[in-house]
């Protein structure tokens, strides 16, 4: 099963982001929603959920990720 995750980071980051979730190989796809506003979402393998999470907690600041009430917003 995948799962959609939509973040809100940094623009200039979106391709950082992009780059790091592709050394995972498949696990994760990046697809850009508004490239501007840096709104972004993340489909992963939902057993890999675990590993996002460990990862946007890792580099959340360095990429800007503006926390919500669950810091993740799971679609």
């Amino acid at each position: 099963m995948m799962g959609r995750l939509h973040l809100h980071i940094d623009p200039s980051m979106v391709y950082f982001l992009r780059f790091i979730l592709e050394g995972y190989d498949n696990l994760f796809v990046l697809s850009t929603i508004d490239s501007k506003k840096g709104l972004v979402e993340i489909i992963y393998v939902e057993n890999a959920l675990n590993d996002l999470q460990a990862l946007l907690d890792e580099t959340g600041n360095f990429i800007g990720l503006v926390s919500n009430e669950n810091n993740y917003k799971a679609v």
